[in-house]
């Protein structure tokens, strides 16, 4: 036997023994289970004694392929002291759920020769990608916080010393904020076999008292729409920067960082409920609504909303106020015009203007050099020229425009310049 024939029947007597039983089924794979992705943008807002949690549904697997096998969105809460007092679902509170629906099969090429079936009805549920709130009213129960999971030790920390040796003082930043207990959410995805995939950030909202209210707004009926200007009462605080009971100074390091501004948020209010005007909250005492309508009473209140990251939380409404906007704002005046004497009329032309109600203009005229101005006909004209062929031969006539809206009664503007000329 040649060298290279006994070390190709070595190698394959290797492989027999490496291999045994090649040829053989062995017992079938378990199939992969695939999660849905962790919900990434879980937001929590606490209006009154309502807390809304706002999530983008999963629509990929946390190994990236889509679409995500997700059946559903389960949403837990726990009060606690901190966001890891408790990791364990089954001491959590089950909020909702939001059902997702499956994602149509793609058609196959088979699916082209085939009748269309006919339209079946979509299954019940949020389509993945879909931003979806679960609320929850909180109750007393609620508001204890629950022991933790377990208990952590502290480690001891070590005496800070100056370099002259002696214990080393920090300097008293004010009072200490006291402890509080919040209540947090944790958003899972579940997928059709029932697995859950990752836990979500944990939003937590305070459960104690709620931002002041502010004052009662005052309205003012503007050109642009309705101002809403308010106050907070005096003295007013957010919720965290109450001192410790009893308001005893110690040292520490906390309470430097500088207050986050006061901000707000302005509701429209109908007989359908409150809706929102401020897409995000607002550092100013004044916004203005420019979608108010005039001769339609319009309702609003405002209120006080503290923001830390993806939590918000707001106070009581401020008393509503209402007003009924008029329209009392003109037109602009119109420019530029000029007049031209011809046999049998006098003709005119000036520049427009540009108003959202503009009903069109008038033109006035009177006997040069001073005479009353009065208008040559009632209802106004949308172009910007006229032919007076009233004009009597020989008289020498003064002339201006005005724009007029739509309101009622109409609002006229100031009057154009004015120009002279005789009538031929």
């Amino acid at each position: 036997m040649t060298p290279w024939r006994a070390v190709l029947a070595l190698g394959l007597a290797a492989a027999g023994l490496a291999v045994p039983g090649c040829g053989k089924k062995g017992p079938p794979l378990a199939p992969l289970a695939r999660v849905p992705q962790r919900v990434m943008d879980a937001t929590a807002r606490r209006t009154g004694d309502e807390v809304a949690i706002t999530f983008t549904i999963p629509s990929s697997n946390i190994d990236e392929t889509k679409p995500a096998d997700i059946g559903r969105v389960d949403v837990f809460a726990y009060t606690a002291m901190a966001p890891s007092d408790v990791r364990d679902p089954r001491r959590m509170a089950l909020v909702g759920s939001v059902q997702v629906r499956k994602p149509p099969e793609p058609p196959s090429e088979g699916d082209a020769r085939k009748e269309p079936a006919p339209p079946s009805p979509p299954e019940p549920g949020e389509d993945q990608g879909a931003r979806a709130t679960v609320t929850e009213m909180l109750t007393a129960d609620m508001l204890v916080p629950v022991s933790p999971d377990r208990k952590v030790p502290v480690p001891p920390q070590p005496e800070a010393v100056s370099w002259l040796g002696t214990p080393f003082v920090p300097a008293l930043a004010g009072p200490v904020p006291k402890a509080e207990a919040r209540r947090y959410y944790v958003v899972y995805g579940v997928n059709r076999g029932g697995n859950r995939g990752p836990a979500s950030a944990r939003p937590g909202v305070p459960v104690g008292p709620p931002p002041a209210a502010p004052l009662q707004p005052n309205l003012e009926s503007t050109e642009g729409g309705v101002r809403v200007t308010w106050t907070v009462p005096a003295g007013a605080r957010l919720p965290y920067q109450e001192p410790a009971e009893g308001g005893v100074l110690e040292a520490t390091t906390r309470g430097m960082e500088p207050a986050p501004p006061l901000t707000y948020v302005v509701y429209r209010v109908s007989p359908d409920g409150p809706a929102s005007l401020t897409e995000k909250p607002v550092t100013a005492l004044t916004f203005t609504d420019t979608g108010s309508g005039f001769g339609v009473e319009q309702c609003y209140d405002v209120r006080m909303v503290t923001t830390e990251g993806p939590v918000s939380f707001e106070s009581a409404p401020s008393p509503p106020a209402c007003i009924t906007p008029v329209d009392t704002f003109p037109p602009p005046a119109p420019t530029s015009l000029a007049v031209v004497a011809g046999e049998g009329a006098i003709s005119l032309i000036w520049e427009g203007v540009d108003a959202p109600d503009l009903a069109g203009y008038l033109v006035l005229r009177g006997e040069a050099p001073s005479g009353e101005l009065a208008p040559l006909f009632q209802d106004p004209i949308r172009e910007g020229t006229y032919r007076d062929a009233t004009a009597k031969p020989g008289m020498r006539y003064l002339y201006a425009v005005v724009a007029v809206d739509r309101a009622t009664p109409p609002n006229r503007s100031a009057l154009s310049n004015k120009v002279e000329e005789t009538a031929r």
